[in-house]
């Protein structure tokens, strides 16, 4: 049966009866397609009007009719992986044209985001108001100062308040643009709905219809099968969970992690609620969790694995980005690339600006910064030209001539101004230390208060940190001995870093690029403190 709310006012009734005067819609045909008409409906596994609920289906939903038997059809679900079950024919419009015109992909598009919000219909009858759910996607048919006017698959039309609804975005191939706290937002919307196995909206939901509700909103069709969703989705331990991870319990439990140790799930016969994966009742039941953000892992190459033309698509995509945010954007994409050992660095001793397939830390820091100020990969080369030379480097035929001239050490970065701002004064105390090469004193950030959160908490995206060497172990007199980036994730700092050593008569070098919690790395690190700079647009 059709599920029916108190808000409805018979509506759900009288755009069943409308189904048979409408020209524009074929009689009902087995294997055809069909676009849910009403509100909500739900989703049997049997034609029978007391069967199980397997699921739940929303307005403008599209449906493939495989069988039909008296009053009810037999479905596939595309945007829920093909899932199955009878639904009554009335909550079904069958369009003549395949539903081209209402699915065109030229229309712009709007998603319900919040639980449940207001629609005014406006038809002959007369303004009334009905109620839509988070996940609902319309054609907008005009902006207005009520909110979006939007089109029904019958020709109706509804005003939705601005307030509750967002913009329906194409996704991007090859990168995710959405942040994993948005998803942490819009699952809270949620906490406190009552429980109803295969439920997805306000008036009654199940942990697997809250995951799948949640990254609906966002754009994101995910398949509530677990089994599916634990052999499609990258799997990260429980150490390393992010909001936004789908949790994975023995059995077939599942949550949404929300943050600092929190997920939402939702008992049988409660409502939405947190639990803890620290907790007892849930710690040693937690296997690990799946990642749904992120690029498709076919597509997450290296940057030595990319073309030029892929890097372009890469730097068209963050070009909307603010520069410290596009910084740590290619600073993530090195995660994995192997430590360069090197001990003058592989782009120096070859004599080239691109050496991607390996990277130290002075490396990464460049490319990261020539490829995020940069449009094109030939735009990163005279970024390069600049930014790692005292002067200007030149090129001829592909090769360097004048590595000499580079940046040999972290410190002349900092004090030749191109390398952004230098706010470690800003930050907190310094400390004067004794320089070296030409400079008597040097002001740094001691590790003390490298430590403390009221300092990381100043940290933004895409901060260089310089990290100082001990004066009293310098070799080479260099004044500082390792460079690193800031990431801020969920308020807290974390590094990007070529991580490694490099080659010794006693010792292969190696590592790799990695992330790190910033204060574990403080508290570990053998350097006296660090200078920072700032990059700003």
């Amino acid at each position: 049966m059709i599920k029916r709310l108190p808000s409805l006012y018979g509506f759900l009734i009288a755009l069943g009866l409308l189904l048979q005067g409408q020209p524009a819609f074929a009689q009902p045909a087995q294997n055809g397609m069909g676009i849910i008409s009403v509100p909500l409906a739900n989703v049997r596994s049997e034609p029978e009007p007391k069967a199980p609920i397997v699921t739940q289906v929303l307005l403008a939903d599209e449906v493939r009719i495989l069988e039909k038997l008296d009053y009810r059809y037999r479905i596939a679900i595309p945007n829920q992986g093909d899932r199955e079950g009878w639904i009554h024919q009335e909550a079904v419009l069958l369009p003549r044209d395949n539903g081209k015109t209402f699915f065109a992909s030229d229309r712009q598009r709007i998603v319900i985001a919040a639980p449940k919000t207001p629609a005014l219909i406006i038809d002959r009858t007369g303004n009334h108001v009905i109620s839509l759910y988070a996940g609902t996607r319309l054609p907008v048919a005009a902006k207005t100062a009520e909110g979006y006017k939007v089109q029904f698959p019958d020709h109706t039309l509804a005003i939705i308040p601005e307030a509750d609804v967002m913009p329906v975005k194409p996704r991007n191939p090859v990168f995710e643009d959405i942040a994993p706290a948005e998803i942490a937002r819009t699952a809270q919307k949620f906490k406190g709905v009552r429980y109803l196995s295969g439920g997805i909206t306000a008036q009654g939901i199940d942990t697997r219809g809250l995951i799948y509700t949640v990254y609906r909103v966002h754009g994101i069709d995910l398949t509530m099968d677990p089994d599916a969703l634990r052999s499609k989705l990258t799997r990260v331990p429980k150490k390393e969970l992010e909001p936004g991870d789908v949790l994975a319990f023995y059995g077939e439990g599942l949550g949404l992690y929300v943050a600092n140790g929190q997920f939402l799930h939702v008992p049988r016969k409660t409502t939405v609620q947190t639990g803890g994966v620290h907790d007892r009742r849930y710690a040693k039941a937690l296997q690990f969790g799946l990642r749904v953000l992120g690029p498709d892992p076919a597509q997450k190459k290296l940057p030595a694995e990319m073309t030029a033309d892929e890097i372009l698509v890469a730097q068209s995509y963050a070009a909307g980005m603010p520069l410290p945010r596009r910084i740590v954007f290619w600073a993530e994409r090195f995660i994995g690339t192997p430590y360069d050992p090197d001990p003058l660095g592989l782009y120096v001793r070859s004599n080239r600006i691109v050496t991607d397939e390996m990277a130290d830390c002075m490396y990464l820091t460049f490319r990261a910064v020539e490829l995020a100020r940069s449009a094109t990969p030939g735009e990163a080369v005279e970024q390069a030209l600049d930014l790692r030379f005292r002067t200007k480097g030149t090129l001829r035929d592909g090769i360097v001539e004048n590595y000499n001239e580079r940046f040999d050490y972290g410190e002349d970065m900092v004090w030749s101004g191109k390398w952004g701002r230098n706010i470690t004064a800003d930050l907190g105390a310094v400390r004067t230390i004794p320089g070296s090469r030409g400079k008597e004193t040097v002001d740094m950030l001691p590790k003390a208060a490298l430590a403390t959160r009221t300092l990381q908490k100043q940290l933004q995206d895409g901060d260089v940190i310089y990290w100082v060497k001990d004066p009293k172990k310098r070799v080479v007199e260099e004044i500082v001995a390792h460079l690193s980036f800031v990431h801020v994730k969920n308020n807290k700092a974390y590094l990007i870093h070529a991580s490694g050593s490099k080659d010794s008569a006693t010792r292969k070098g190696g590592g790799a690029v990695k992330e790190v919690p910033f204060s574990d790395y403080v508290r570990d690190m053998k350097f006296v403190g660090a200078l920072v700079t700032r990059l700003e647009q």
